[in-house]
């Protein structure tokens, strides 16, 4: 950021429109004192002219703390744009690579799935099996509804079957081949692709497909799941851009290619971008643009592509300030305790206070001079001189203020907001997926064909064991998966540590009943956050799918329940969302919490006295936001003042919008200042 101050201070200052009215008011004040301390000089002979000096001196000095001042708003009000800008490249390239990375798990899965194995073992498949694994293919996209295209081919390349009967693939990819050739888990391909013809570019996993899960199996054929790309990109956008908001989001390839954009009119896909800097100056079709650029972190070490995240804003709309930013708060005590607020620009205030204090005494000592010489013609200059170090001084606080209400101050609850807003929106997309994996597993055909007798033997039993251990293996936010029959027995799990559960009843609390009675395989159900023995007594979600007859898909025939690991997973999201320290840490004494609309604690980070399952001890008007509302404000707390963030969910897709599922969180996060 000092560079680009260094490099373009004048157009920046220029952009400033407050800064440029409070050093035009001033410029004037200095012209009025020039020509009063002049006609002083002219015709005042009797007054000693060392006053006049001193008042010039006091003049040069609020001078020189008039360059610190504007110095210092230009730095503030930057920093304010480049902080808010820079959150929202960073979250919008790292809510893409959080959801990519389950893309990865999900074509490594589906590619072990047995009825696609079965039916490229066949060598030229009948009609009916197209159909029946083109089916399946549907059921899966009703789940996971991220994608929007899934192709098989055999190990020789041709086309088997495909999800979109509307897309025609009339050709076959390259990238089938180099599946075919990779000895990697999985390829993942950004560029235009003939698999969807339609689309400029596609975002394709794909993998190879074995007779079995051994290593070195025969390659029976390939994966591909096209993700719908351009439909998250919307997403991500409309989540971070809020109603007015002039500035452009992208995304960003390794070549600083735009990919992805928020306003194409504006910033149109394939445009190039020069350099690498973070944060930077760029005059783009006509017009100056502040750009921050921010890498992807990489989630549980997958890193993607290496694209990375931009946020755009012209120059000449930053630094406007919008309509009703004000803050209704006395900062009287709060300015003079909060580590938050520039040091220097306290300095400043207060050493524009001392001069003008100094003023008042050099204005004192020349009208008892003039009365000593009779010099009452000096009089109307002192007081002139004195009212414009007053209006001077009030210029300097006023600055001070405004900068601190609308700057600093809006900075801090803008973020506290976004903060709140991004963790319950990460919370949302997570547990999207474990809805989407319940049902997904429920179709698992080992599942339903021994579920459906009347009697499982002990070896159906260990292959739904391995099954389910395979599966936890590769999804390891759960701690357990357990399937049950009809009477809600327990029959098999993922955990051997807990194989003395098979053969007991499931517990009514994990919401099990609620699937046993609705055979539609997009329905699924979700216990009440309470503790279970399921987590060892600790607070958690059950989601839990029907299973049913592969024979009868109208009879359910039992059910699995997977337990979600909630205790680490929900502690990382809001430990990742918390201000950061210089070095990285959490802020001190910053904390996140959250709750149910009663304002129950469903999960907490950085703070040592609260715990799960108590109330938050806050006023209920917090409690009830409406789903996708975020709100900041500025509250004592335990003796301490903070700036608080909450926002209440809203889903993501389907999830809590469309699939009946109700089930409100709210995520608060507090700043210390």
């Amino acid at each position: 950021m000092n560079l680009l101050i260094e490099k373009h201070t004048p157009k920046l200052l220029n952009a400033m429109v407050d800064v440029r009215n409070f050093e035009t008011r001033l410029a004037q004040l200095n012209d009025w004192w020039g020509k009063i301390a002049l006609i002083g000089k002219i015709n005042s002979h009797n007054v000693a002219p060392t006053i006049l000096d001193d008042m010039a001196r006091t003049q040069s000095k609020f001078g020189e703390l008039q360059r610190k001042l504007t110095h210092n708003l230009l730095v503030e009000n930057l920093q304010k744009l480049v902080l808010d800008n820079a959150s929202k490249a960073q979250v919008a390239i790292d809510l893409l690579v959080r959801n990519l990375f389950e893309r990865t798990a999900d074509v490594g899965f589906l590619a072990t799935d047995d009825d696609i194995r079965v039916f490229l073992a066949e060598a030229e498949p009948e009609p009916e099996q197209v159909r029946f694994i083109e089916n399946r293919l549907r059921e899966y996209v009703k789940k996971y509804s991220v994608y929007d295209e899934i192709a098989i081919f055999d190990a020789q390349g041709r086309l088997r079957a495909h999800l979109d009967a509307d897309n025609r693939i009339e050709a076959i990819d390259p990238l089938v081949a180099e599946t075919l050739q990779s000895d990697c888990p999985y390829l993942e391909t950004f560029r235009y692709s003939v698999l969807q013809a339609d689309r400029r570019r596609s975002l394709i996993y794909s993998c190879k497909i074995t007779e079995t899960d051994q290593k070195n199996s025969r390659v029976l054929g390939v994966l591909c799941l096209c993700f719908r790309f351009e439909d998250e990109m919307r997403g991500i956008f409309a989540d971070l851009l809020a109603a007015g908001d002039r500035g452009i989001i992208a995304i960003l390839d390794a070549e600083r290619r735009v990919i992805a954009s928020s306003n194409e009119q504006l910033l149109p896909v394939d445009t190039r971008f020069r350099g690498g800097e973070a944060i930077g100056l760029v005059n783009f079709q006509g017009h100056d643009y502040i750009v921050n650029t921010r890498p992807r972190n990489g989630y549980q070490g997958y890193y993607g592509l290496g694209w990375c995240g931009q946020m755009m804003t012209r120059l000449d709309f930053a630094f406007g300030r919008e309509s009703g930013e004000r803050i209704d708060f006395d900062y009287s005590e709060i300015i003079g305790q909060s580590d938050s607020f520039p040091q220097e620009l306290r300095e400043i205030r207060k050493a524009s206070v001392d001069i003008n204090a100094d003023l008042g005494l050099l204005v004192l000592n020349g009208k008892i001079a003039s009365a000593r010489q009779n010099a009452a013609e000096f009089m109307p200059v002192l007081e002139a001189i004195k009212q414009i170090g007053t209006d001077i001084a009030g210029i300097f606080a006023a600055s001070v203020n405004s900068l601190q209400e609308v700057t600093v101050m809006s900075s801090h609850l803008n973020n506290a907001g976004f903060l709140a807003s991004l963790a319950v929106n990460i919370m949302d997309r997570n547990l999207y997926e474990r809805a989407n994996d319940c049902r997904w597993w429920a179709l698992t055909s080992a599942f339903r064909r021994n579920l459906a007798k009347a009697e499982i033997s002990a070896a159906e039993k260990r292959q739904m064991c391995e099954i389910l251990a395979y599966i936890n293996a590769l999804y390891t936010v759960y701690t357990n998966l357990y399937l049950y029959d009809a009477q809600g027995e327990i029959i098999a799990v993922s955990d051997a540590a807990q194989t003395p559960l098979i053969g007991s009843k499931v517990d009514e609390t994990t919401g099990y009943k609620t699937v046993l009675n609705d055979a539609d395989s997009q329905h699924y159900g979700v216990s009440d956050f309470v503790p279970t023995r399921f987590y060892q007594g600790r607070h958690t979600y059950i989601y839990n799918a029907a299973v049913t007859d592969p024979a009868d898909h109208g009879r359910v025939v039992g059910g699995i329940g997977i337990v979600f690991d909630s205790e680490p997973q929900f502690s990382a999201m809001l430990q990742e969302i918390l201000p950061r320290e210089s070095d990285g840490a959490p802020l001190k004494n910053s904390f996140a919490v959250f709750t149910d609309r009663q304002g129950r604690i469903l999960a907490l980070a950085n703070h040592r006295h609260y715990r799960v399952g108590e109330r938050l001890p806050l006023d209920s008007t917090h409690f009830a936001l409406k789903n996708g509302q975020t709100s900041s404000s500025l509250l004592r707390h335990e003796g301490a003042h903070y700036v608080l963030g909450v926002a209440a969910g809203k889903g993501y897709r389907e999830y809590k919008t469309a699939d009946g599922y109700r089930n409100d969180v709210l995520a608060f996060v507090f700043i210390p200042l």
